[in-house]
């Protein structure tokens, strides 16, 4: 599975990289939305995590931009629980799923485990 990582946050971005590729999946980290729009037509992409603690990063805009890329990419946000408005923007938005930076954490093996 090939995975974009949008976040500024480069000491997380080899945990998620290396989570990935233990499941044989790869993640390119994306630092900003306008990189988003050419990786996305650069390459097919079978998940976008978008971290909500990056400010760089609106939930809808990115939603956006993946669906008017043509590809069929699952979403999932994750953010800090005391963020709650962000993490209920995301879900406004359509994210196909949304999570705590805990759960994210938690869970973040089987992401890549489920594809």
């Amino acid at each position: 599975m090939n995975c974009l990582f949008l976040s500024s946050d480069l000491m997380f971005g080899p945990r998620v990289t290396h989570a990935a590729a233990m499941h044989g999946s790869s993640v390119k980290t994306v630092l900003s939305p306008g990189k988003l729009e050419d990786e996305l037509q650069q390459g097919i992409y079978e998940l976008a995590i978008l971290d909500l603690s990056c400010s760089l990063f609106e939930p809808a805009v990115v939603f956006e931009i993946i669906a008017s890329s043509g590809q069929q990419i699952k979403t999932l946000a994750f953010g800090p629980h005391v963020q709650g408005e962000k993490l209920v923007g995301a879900r406004q938005a359509g994210f196909d799923e949304v999570m705590t930076n805990g759960q994210f954490n938690q869970n973040l093996s089987e992401i890549f485990a489920i594809g």
